[in-house]
């Protein structure tokens, strides 16, 4: 069985790159920790209302929310924190959102992105799942949405973002 794992992970070595070892490989193929059973996330909002919201719901769920107040702080926060969801407010002015969602979801941490906007519509979700995100929130929060969301995020990140991506290596892609 070992052996026949190391053949399939030795195949893998021209899309993973040569320098690649399998056991590198194994390595990151494996799941991560993650908190034990902690959802910690990030949240940029501009409005008072929306944070007060979020703060009654995440204390009432008892989640953790660490609460930026600049999009540098966003990034920031999210790898110190080891967020595993990130609510970022379309509204806030300096860093176009599509920037500070590209800049949270393109870290080596998987990290589950939520716009909050006043306008929700098909276009605006197709926008944000292209820039990496993964929803969108009507804007002023509302109780229900926000826990769908969340917890929507959080199931998704459990099942899914807890392992790492798998990232083909672009020279190999380009030679075929």
């Amino acid at each position: 069985m070992r052996k026949a794992i190391r053949s399939i992970l030795g195949a893998f070595r021209g899309v993973f790159g040569p320098e690649m070892t399998s056991a590198e490989l194994e390595r990151r193929l494996a799941p991560r920790p993650g908190p034990p059973g902690k959802l910690t996330m990030v949240a940029l909002l501009g409005d008072s209302r929306d944070r007060e919201l979020l703060a009654r719901v995440a204390g009432e769920q008892q989640w953790t929310v660490h609460w930026a107040f600049a999009c540098g702080d966003c990034g920031n926060l999210a790898r110190q924190s080891r967020a595993q969801i990130v609510l970022c407010d379309r509204e806030l002015a300096g860093v176009p959102w599509r920037e500070v969602l590209q800049m949270i979801v393109s870290t080596k941490q998987r990290i589950y992105g939520i716009l909050v906007s006043k306008v929700a519509d098909d276009y605006l979700w197709n926008e944000v799942i292209r820039w990496g995100g993964h929803d969108v929130l009507t804007a002023p929060l509302r109780e229900e949405e926000v826990l769908r969301a969340i917890r929507l995020g959080w199931s998704y990140w459990n099942s899914t973002m807890r392992t790492p991506s798998l990232m083909v290596n672009p020279d190999v892609s380009r030679s075929r």
